[in-house]
C-alpha cells in the first residue's frame, strides 16, 4: 500500500495575495503596510499596519470608501486612555 502525502492547500486563506514587492499604505495612518508571508498555516490577511496592528485584505484596500471618515483603531484606543487618565 502506497503512502499518500497530505496536501496543505486548505491551510491557505481565501484572501487575494499581491505580487511580491507590492507596496501599500495604511488607509488610517498613511504609513507603509507590512506584507505578510503567504505560507502554510497562516490564514490571516496579507497586510498588517505596524502602527495600528490592524490587518487588511487586498479587497478592503481596493475599496477606499470603506475607510472614509474612520479613525485608526490604535489612535482611538490612545484617545480613550487619555480621557480615562484625566
Amino acid at each position: 500500500m502506497e503512502s499518500q502525502k497530505p496536501t496543505y492547500d486548505f491551510l491557505y486563506s481565501n484572501y487575494a495575495w499581491p505580487e511580491p514587492g507590492t507596496e501599500r499604505e495604511c488607509p488610517y495612518s498613511g504609513i507603509p503596510l507590512q506584507l505578510n508571508e503567504q505560507r502554510p498555516g497562516y490564514n490571516g490577511k496579507p497586510w498588517t499596519c505596524p502602527k495600528c496592528i490592524w490587518y487588511f485584505s487586498e479587497e478592503e484596500l481596493n475599496d477606499p470608501a470603506a475607510f472614509k471618515g474612520k479613525d485608526c483603531p490604535h489612535t482611538l484606543e490612545q484617545k480613550a486612555e487619555a480621557i480615562g487618565k484625566k
